[in-house]
């Protein structure tokens, strides 16, 4: 038996060789030698936080990287405060805060974790997250047109040429799933200035109160509404609306009050604190400039006067939360991991949220969901991969969450002062941890799923996984002294496809006569998944892992199971 670290270490030093010399099996090498466009790679498990320590290995050298990255950036001069995390679900792999509290004073106290920022838009997702509670709690359901909470809503379907009858019969409804996802049609901060001077100057643009108009109360919301074309009908496209996250708060604290038989609708602050900020315990997270929290607030020296101004309850979901460092690592922990502690969603919705809900033809880059932003980041094997961020800014604030689900970790970037532009800071981020990342994530696979598997000294079943180029591929499946590859049409090695449950995977087989079609990409993989029948009521292409890793040199104790022939082999 092999202990953990000479698996990993065994393992990792003949990869390091095979990348260095090509010394690969001519099966798995002549695999990627077809056009990787059309390719379809699973990505590795996510077991980056719970199989590796952060702090040897790969991943230990991403704080140094990241040090001289915000030790050396050109606009450090333009920064007043900057507080910055990447973390896994369970541990933190980097944390600093740089900067002062209070840049237009000077002997400010120095920036902390707990130190409170306005979060601009990022505040948003916490009206999801609320959206999401109460949807689990049966309260609402995201499909629920807006009308159901706010009775004698009404919005204008036309569009600015109002003889025009396109959609005037068949007006859609607007839900709470639009408003989520910014496809209502709503326009973005309603009701709007007057540009009185247009074309000659814009002075009256942008939203309240740089348009001359004050945060709007709930009626001034409602009017405007009534008032003004739609942008594009609802569920046409997205269109960033401010406008439909505050009717989203108002509509969600409508129906909790009525769940809950208020005698008067709980406020928005009120709402969070009881379900989101009090259970998550996010101390820092509030929405008002007090004489109790005003010396952890971090004020820029750019427009300080936003660190006192009332958004009122309507403009709350939008853009009036303050939050610190230390309480957006804790959500984007339980937004890797709804089994952290302080998560208040199950994984079910958890994995619904965390999808796209709408992908841009006009680029192969961007996409949006449920008040998500999502970009792609390719992988140190090119592969693109969906990180969800959302971005935050206003005058002197800026701020951005990310998930990158698939990988196992999050990016956390608060800053204040006059450099406007927290998502390239965070992008950056990304850039320098997603190769040490990757790696980490392949020392794990490799620890936990790598090697040769056998039934016995004298097997007649014999299972071969290696890792390459950041996916787990079976090269050697004899069962029963059969090739069990060669019963799946595979002219060499196939690939492991996670399940979604821990330890347990499908290998990739795909449809017979298909998986040649190099053209058809993924769909092949999609669709023939359970193809091949089952016995022992399990999947035949089906297998799963038990047992803990060796520690200080013990019994290797990891299993890997073959269910449809009831057969469990050992690590050799």
């Amino acid at each position: 038996m092999l202990r953990a670290t000479s698996i990993a270490t065994g393992v990792a030093a003949a990869l390091l060789s095979v990348y260095l010399t090509g010394n690969l099996s001519l099966s798995l090498r002549s695999l990627f030698n077809d056009a990787e466009r059309y390719s379809c790679r699973p990505f590795l498990p996510t077991v980056l936080s719970d199989a590796l320590s952060l702090h040897e290995g790969p991943i230990s050298q991403a704080p140094a990287s990241l040090d001289d990255y915000f030790s050396t950036h050109p606009a450090r001069a333009l920064i007043d405060s900057l507080s910055v995390a990447v973390v896994t679900s369970r541990d933190t792999i980097y944390e600093q805060n740089f900067g002062v509290t209070r840049g237009n004073e000077s002997g400010s106290a120095p920036t902390n974790s707990h130190s409170m920022y306005r979060i601009a838009s990022v505040a948003k997702l916490f009206a999801v997250l609320e959206g999401h509670i109460l949807q689990q709690k049966g309260i609402i359901s995201w499909d629920d047109p807006i009308d159901k909470y706010i009775p004698g809503f009404v919005y204008n379907p036309s569009g600015v040429n109002r003889a025009s009858p396109m959609f005037a019969v068949d007006t859609p409804l607007m839900t709470l799933r639009a408003l989520a996802s910014h496809t209502s049609g709503l326009g973005r901060d309603w009701p709007p200035g007057t540009v009185a001077n247009w074309p000659h100057d814009l002075a009256g643009m942008g939203p309240p109160p740089t348009n001359g108009l004050p945060f709007p109360s709930y009626d001034a919301l409602l009017a405007a509404i009534a008032r003004y074309p739609l942008v594009s009908p609802p569920g046409y496209s997205p269109a960033y609306s401010n406008t439909g996250t505050a009717l989203l708060g108002y509509a969600l604290a409508v129906a909790k009050s009525a769940a809950e038989g208020a005698a008067q609708k709980i406020s928005y602050p009120e709402m969070l604190q009881r379900d989101v900020f009090g259970p998550m315990l996010l101390n820092d997270s509030h929405f008002l400039a007090t004489p109790e929290n005003r010396h952890r607030i971090v004020v820029p020296s750019l427009a300080p006067e936003v660190a006192d101004q009332d958004f009122l309850d309507a403009m709350n979901p939008a853009a009036g939360q303050f939050s610190s460092l230390a309480d957006l690592v804790a959500v984007t922990q339980t937004l890797l991991d709804a089994s952290h502690l302080r998560s208040q969603l199950t994984a079910h919705t958890l994995r619904t949220w965390l999808r796209p809900t709408h992908t841009f033809a006009e680029d192969d880059w961007t996409a949006t969901g449920l008040m998500w932003e999502i970009i792609k980041l390719r992988d140190s094997h090119g592969r693109p991969q969906n990180v969800f961020w959302k971005l935050g800014a206003m005058a002197g604030y800026h701020a951005a969450l990310a998930v990158h689900p698939s990988a196992g970790y999050g990016v956390v970037v608060l800053l204040a002062g006059r450099f406007p532009d927290a998502a390239r800071i965070a992008y950056d981020v990304f850039e320098r941890v997603e190769p040490a990342a990757d790696a980490a994530r392949a020392d794990a696979a490799r620890a936990l799923f790598a090697g040769t598997w056998r039934e016995g000294e004298n097997a007649t079943s014999e299972v071969r996984i290696e890792v390459w180029r950041g996916t787990l591929y079976v090269e050697r499946m004899m069962l029963e002294g059969v090739d069990a590859l060669k019963q799946f049409g595979a002219a060499g090695p196939l690939a492991l496809r996670s399940s979604g449950r821990r330890d347990e995977f499908r290998v990739d087989t795909g449809i017979p006569g298909y998986n040649g079609l190099k053209h058809m990409g993924c769909y092949p993989y999609w669709n023939g998944q359970d193809l091949w029948g089952v016995r022992n009521n399990a999947a035949v292409n089906a297998i799963y892992f038990t047992g803990s890793l060796p520690l200080h040199g013990g019994r290797d104790e990891r299993r890997l199971h073959v269910p449809s022939l009831s057969l469990v082999l050992e690590r050799v």
